[in-house]
């Protein structure tokens, strides 16, 4: 066997290691069809035009399994037959999925319109969340290129009833997770996580934009190819959107009347550390596969977040010490 046949051959027992790692060892997606991809065809894609459900066939149809919307979120696949609501090809521009074959969109913002009407998607989880519990939320959005505004403001909120537009044309709510920075990117996905502490029952989760246009904090980012007579709006793309149960995934005990939760793992660019009580003299070791010290830090405080900037994908291994003595070791992904 050539020295590629093993580098390839082990690539591939890694690539197959990590989606395990990721997907049972780090606990179920609370998300169905968190990526778009359970679908349902129509009878004719040439008279679907990106409906959830399709009112273009009798009985009407819901193409998308798993999720609702609110004001016509659009839905695109590549298994749509014309580039109306196509992948990478669609009437809002043109990308490829994070993952699979599929993706959502919603507008987000509206500029001059007189109006808050928002688009949203929601569903209802596989489990209601329990009290106390920290549950870790990550999606990934990218800027569809035919619209001209990019925002902020991005977040999901989780309640025990489904929520209402309303009158006022979009949910005035304030979400568990939401993005800080405005995300202007066309071309790749842009990922928005967070984790929170859950007050229990919560079983939807609602995606999109909880403010009004006055208080959206956006940005005119332009566009080469706009679309004609349209007014000028923000408008994104979603997919792989993933809800994990931190709190039976990430949390040890540490023998000496603490305890900590790391999270996310796998990580991308942060790991956190949230310890139970604050103790003098404990820190954070972080090795690499082979041994090596590459990070080292304070954990004094009841929080620790250390970057994943300077560190290649991999298998890590943590140790959290006090005075020197060993508390706790264990595994941890970075996947970038």
């Amino acid at each position: 066997m050539s020295l590629l046949s093993k580098y390839l051959g082990i690539g591939k027992l890694l690539v197959v290691f990590l989606f395990l790692f990721k997907n049972i060892l780090f606990g179920q997606n609370l998300v169905n069809n968190g990526s778009f991809e359970n679908i349902s065809p129509p009878n004719n894609w040439n008279n679907w035009g990106g409906e959830f459900i399709t009112a273009s066939q009798t009985p009407i149809h819901r193409v998308l399994l798993d999720w609702d919307e609110f004001n016509s979120s659009d839905l695109f696949t590549s298994a749509c037959t014309h580039t109306w609501s196509g992948v990478p090809m669609n009437i809002k521009g043109s990308g490829q999925a994070k993952d699979g074959n599929n993706y959502v969109g919603f507008m987000l913002f509206a500029n001059g319109q007189n109006n808050d009407n928002k688009e949203y998607i929601y569903q209802q989880l596989s489990n209601p969340l329990q009290s106390g519990k920290i549950y870790c939320l990550s999606f990934f959005v990218s800027r569809a290129d035919r619209k001209e505004f990019a925002i902020e403001n991005i977040g999901a909120f989780f309640s025990n009833n489904v929520q209402t537009t309303g009158s006022i044309g979009y949910i005035n709510k304030t979400p568990q997770v939401v993005n800080q920075g405005l995300i202007t990117d066309t071309i790749g996905w842009t990922e928005i996580q967070g984790c929170f502490t859950a007050n229990g029952g919560e079983q939807y989760i609602t995606i999109g934009n909880f403010n009004s246009d006055a208080n959206t904090n956006s940005f005119y980012a332009g566009t080469n190819n706009p679309i004609p007579s349209n007014p000028e709006y923000s408008y994104y793309y979603i997919d792989d959107i993933t809800l994990i149960d931190q709190t039976t995934v990430g949390v040890n005990e540490l023998g000496n009347g603490s305890s900590v939760s790391v999270y996310p793992n796998p990580a991308n660019d942060v790991i956190n550390f949230q310890f139970s009580n604050a103790i003098e003299k404990r820190k954070i070791e972080l090795y690499d596969a082979i041994g090596n010290l590459v990070l080292e830090k304070d954990a004094s405080s009841n929080s620790l977040s250390l970057t994943t900037e300077n560190l290649s994908n991999g298998i890590y291994f943590y140790s959290v010490k006090h005075n020197n003595v060993v508390l706790k070791q264990d595994k941890i992904v970075i996947i970038k």
